[in-house]
């Protein structure tokens, strides 16, 4: 498809310079000279999208070793159109991440993104909310009203994947401590799609576009919480952590 948009763009320069050799009239001349402009613009845009743009936001944040580690889920879906890594770098354990990644879902804790978008204005949760921690493999997380992905792995602290039971879509999590009080959090999202109309091949361009908005939003909002331990909940207590102790919730 980037091809596409290029092979495109330089065609139509070519055209828009052969013009003044040619024997239109200066208004003729204009017109066309209007007309490829408006598939100029439009190409070279996507082209530096999806030749510059694209590429980068797919790995933000995310190191080399890190894009190429394997992560739950990539066994599902094996060609995606859409495979994005991204990771930063959270000053925490794992087990103070955790629980913000676990409560994540519509009409649940949100998304911490922007709620006016993904979660019907609800604002997302700024705390550790103890009744959403029990999620297990075979629950179902929603996204919005009707779409729902199912978490098909979990290791508590340090791994999470769900997958969709209609598309071909997996989301996967993973915590990986750098030392006792770091940890990089890395989110992958593939998707395979099949356009088979205009509404779905604009929902594409806009999902391609949008997720990196949203998830980038989402991944600074799990870092801030897990950085600024705003996790009070009245003394709720929390599961022993992988290093052996309780995690309480501070009030």
């Amino acid at each position: 498809m980037k091809f596409a948009f290029l092979f495109s763009c330089i065609a139509a320069i070519v055209c828009y310079c052969v013009i003044g050799l040619t024997g239109f009239g200066k208004a003729e001349k204009n017109a066309l000279r209007a007309s490829l402009a408006f598939i100029i613009v439009p190409s070279a845009v996507l082209s530096l999208y999806f030749f510059w743009l694209r590429p980068w936001q797919l790995s933000w944040g995310a190191t080399e070793e890190e894009l190429n580690r394997p992560m739950p889920g990539d066994e599902i879906v094996k060609e995606p159109a859409f495979d994005a890594t991204r990771g930063l770098t959270v000053k925490a354990p794992p087990e103070y991440i955790w629980p913000w990644i676990v409560q994540i879902g519509f009409k649940r804790a949100g998304f911490y993104s922007y709620d006016w978008i993904d979660h019907r204005g609800i604002p997302s949760a700024e705390r550790i909310l103890p009744e959403l921690q029990t999620l297990q493999v075979g629950d179902e997380v929603p996204l919005s009203e009707s779409g729902y992905v199912v978490v098909r792995t979990m290791e508590p602290n340090r791994s999470m994947m769900w997958e969709s039971p209609d598309y071909e879509f997996t989301w996967a999590w993973g915590l990986y401590e750098l030392d006792s009080e770091h940890t990089r959090l890395v989110t992958r999202l593939r998707a395979r799609f099949y356009p088979t109309s205009f509404g779905a091949a604009v929902f594409i361009v806009v999902f391609d576009i949008g997720d990196f908005i949203m998830m980038r939003k989402c991944m600074l909002g799990i870092k801030r919480g897990a950085e600024t331990g705003t996790t009070a909940s009245f003394g709720a207590t929390l599961p022993i952590s992988s290093r052996g102790t309780r995690m309480r919730l501070a009030p």
